[in-house]
């Protein structure tokens, strides 16, 4: 019977530990963003706080085996998972000056090794506790761990497919840290040690709660979804005009006025240059909707035109249809809610549609493309669902020389490979002196050929003119870089040169 409940304990802890490190990401996430370096951080850190409490556990065990030690562990472990709630938004801020890398894994000590210490304490001192003879303690401590790891795998989807979709990431915690509480009661009940116990844990929760309470909430929606946390809010800008925003991990994503269809931010209004270089755009197709400014925008300007959106978070479609004004019902606004290279290596195979224009406007992070809309093969299978003299136009954020320029100019090199013809608009500094400053570039890659002298005297409003006068006549050095493949694209790490706080 002992044996059972220490097999039911150490299933419980190891469940508990990846539903941390999972829920770590969607922590770090709103500071630090998504990229690589967040889940090589917290793995580290996590494998490596583990390995330490396996020590500390085996040498702790041996020294005084005692079921009351052992409870006491896994109370303390649910207390520094609980303390995880209250130190979290100073941690983040204090890890944003070591910038995105470091900071990751600043911010993964800070929060997640202490509490990684303790489980990891855990499975080394059951496997001392269950052993009763010598002659069989190899079984028992192999048993012991295969229920831990069986504990953890169960966790991982637990936490995948169904906690992280439906609650959010401070209720989970709250979550692992009354079920540590109840499973440390559960491995060793004595009531007045349970009375105290109980008091301190109410406590913390009493304080969580006020903090939570006294947080001024400016949120018109705040949601986590299957990829992110999502907010909308509204705010004035710089002219006193109300814009409705929507924030991905706390990053402006995409927004609109809420008194007129004014394109909000100054690069969702190069997208609007496509007619300058194809004439007839009937049909089209756009990586990343967010709150849908620029299909919405597509669908004012071309009044019989179609655009196909690859959304890959259909919470955002649910938000843009509640809060942006957007709807489905025309037709002619088609959602696709999958990752869009998947969209386009199935749209290339099966020659379904075929576009005048691809729009792609897709982040994984503040400033890091997913690399595999960056590479090659997936520039080749863009290409070959274009019409001939469509048009591919991507929005970049980079500078155009210097260190912080690695990523657009592989990415631009990437492009000449297969695109016969490749035009630069960078949408702020246009002069060659402000060639390192940090901005949004438009590039646009046309198939087949075209005379862009024509398209520059094409430009009829102010707007138009001013757009076109930022394309891009200097030199872009290409000749030591890489291109993107599918098996070399280091873009996570290209873009955090770029993303220096």
């Amino acid at each position: 019977m002992f044996k059972k409940k220490l097999y039911l304990i150490v299933f419980t802890t190891g469940a508990v530990i990846m539903v941390m490190e999972l829920i770590g990401s969607r922590i770090l996430a709103p500071i630090l963003g998504t990229s690589i370096f967040i889940w090589t951080s917290l793995i580290g850190i996590v494998l490596g706080s583990m390995s330490l409490g396996y020590y500390l556990g085996g040498k702790a065990a041996d020294k005084n085996p005692s079921i009351q030690n052992f409870s006491l562990i896994i109370f303390i472990s649910g207390l520094l998972m609980f303390v995880i709630i209250i130190i979290k938004n100073p941690v983040l801020e204090f890890s944003l000056f070591f910038g995105i890398k470091y900071g990751a894994i600043v911010a993964a000590t800070l929060l997640f090794a202490l509490p990684s210490i303790m489980l990891g304490m855990v499975s080394p001192y059951a496997a001392r506790m269950a052993m009763i003879k010598i002659e069989s303690s190899g079984s028992t401590i192999g048993n012991l761990y295969a229920i831990s790891t069986f504990g953890s795998i169960f966790g991982t989807f637990l936490a995948g497919f169904y906690l992280i979709p439906t609650f959010g990431s401070i209720n989970i915690l709250y979550g692992l840290s009354l079920i540590l509480f109840l499973v440390s009661a559960y491995s060793f009940y004595e009531k007045a040690i349970f009375i105290r116990m109980f008091v301190f844990f109410f406590l913390f929760f009493c304080v969580a709660f006020i903090s939570n309470a006294t947080e001024t909430n400016i949120y018109i929606a705040d949601e986590d979804s299957e990829y992110s946390n999502i907010t909308v809010y509204d705010r004035a800008d710089q002219n006193g005009k109300t814009m409705r925003i929507m924030s991905v991990e706390s990053f402006f994503d995409s927004a609109m006025y809420l008194e007129s269809d004014d394109l909000v931010f100054e690069y969702t209004k190069y997208f609007q240059l496509d007619k300058f270089f194809k004439k007839d755009i009937n049909r089209v197709a756009m990586f990343g909707g967010a709150a849908y400014s620029v299909p919405k925008d597509f669908i004012r300007r071309n009044e019989n035109g179609i655009i196909d959106v690859v959304e890959i978070d259909s919470k955002t479609t649910e938000l843009a249809k509640k809060y942006f004004r957007l709807s489905l019902e025309s037709g002619r606004i088609n959602v696709f809610h999958e990752d869009a290279r998947i969209f386009i290596n199935r749209n290339s195979k099966d020659n379904k549609n075929k576009y005048d224009v691809i729009y792609n406007d897709a982040f994984s992070s503040t400033c890091s493309a997913p690399f595999q809309l960056t590479t090659r093969e997936a520039l080749e299978n863009i290409s070959s669902t274009l019409k001939p003299g469509g048009i591919y136009m991507v929005n970049v954020i980079s500078s155009l020389s210097g260190e912080k320029s690695i990523f657009f100019r592989s990415e631009y090199k990437t492009i000449q490979e297969i695109f016969e013809n490749v035009y630069v608009f960078p949408v702020s500094s246009v002069s060659e002196s402000e060639s390192e400053n940090v901005q949004n570039i438009i590039v646009i890659a046309v198939k087949g050929d075209i005379d862009i002298r024509e398209v520059l005297k094409k430009g009829e409003s102010k707007q138009e003119k001013e757009m076109l006068n930022h394309l891009w006549n200097n030199p872009i050095e290409t000749e030591k870089l890489n291109i993107f493949t599918d098996d070399y694209a280091p873009v996570n790490y290209l873009a955090s040169k770029i993303c220096l706080f």
